[in-house]
């Protein structure tokens, strides 16, 4: 017998339904999602930051506009190098899709949408 053998499970008690509304839906963000961005494997940043963006942005100002002024806090990272020292993927569940990204390419180009992952590793 193990301690575990020993302990009875409480009765699960409901108050009621529980559905509050989103505060992440897309609808609250007009035009804009919110994008989720994972440096994977960075010790620095060890989750993803979340950033709203428009899906109309280029890829060259999201990378001068969001994605470098948020990363340059790792003493680590060099902006001069450009995004091309980095493999970059869209996360999908467990999976990666690897992307090719580009100065002129929007986001949505990319294919990135509201509560996407885009994910980079260095190379």
């Amino acid at each position: 017998m193990t301690l575990q053998d020993t302990i009875t499970r409480p009765e699960t008690r409901s108050i009621g339904e529980y559905n509050p509304a989103s505060r992440s839906a897309q609808e609250l963000y007009g035009d804009d999602i919110l994008l989720h961005v994972w440096w994977k494997g960075n010790p620095w940043f060890v989750a993803a930051s979340t950033h709203r963006v428009s899906p109309q942005m280029t890829f060259a100002d999201f990378w001068s506009g969001v994605f470098v002024p948020y990363h340059e806090e790792d003493p680590d990272f060099d902006a001069s190098k450009g995004w091309e020292q980095f493999d970059w993927f869209l996360a999908v569940n467990r999976d990666t899709e690897p992307i090719q990204v580009s100065a002129e390419k929007t986001l949505a180009d990319l294919g990135l949408t509201h509560k996407a992952v885009l994910g980079f590793t260095s190379t």
